[in-house]
């Protein structure tokens, strides 16, 4: 399983209920010269959210794109917010608040890169004679 899919999971259900929906929601584990990164990408007719475990949230829009002053773990509530800006033409705002899983998905995102770094364990068969 990909650890960043709860993540991606509350930003999704955040927007839902918000009424402000994705079109698409595509979640992954591209592998890019050897670099591993997780991505979640968030995409309506005008407006695509990119997040990603190595540089946080960026977005697409008409008016601008780039970087978004969010937490690299941002609370769904701060993301359906800058979601609802963009989409009345505003700039973004900073917000500094994080999901309240930003702690086990940190772990967990170390742990699924350490994953990959680690020569994998040699495996011996043992035969066990039983009388």
């Amino acid at each position: 399983m990909l650890p960043h899919l709860p993540y991606a999971d509350a930003v999704h259900v955040a927007l839902v209920n918000a009424g402000i929906a994705p079109d698409t929601l595509t979640v992954s584990a591209p592998d890019s010269e050897g670099h591993r990164k997780l991505i979640a990408v968030f995409s309506w007719a005008d407006i695509t959210l990119r997040w990603s475990s190595d540089s946080g949230w960026r977005h697409e829009a008409p008016h601008r794109g780039g970087p978004l002053p969010l937490n690299p773990f941002a609370a769904p509530a701060a993301v359906v917010t800058t979601v609802a800006l963009l989409a009345d033409g505003h700039p973004p705002i900073a917000y500094r608040e994080r999901w309240a899983g930003a702690r086990s998905l940190a772990v967990a995102i170390g742990d699924w890169e350490q994953s990959f770094s680690c020569p994998p364990l040699q495996t011996r068969r043992i035969m066990a004679f039983f009388s």
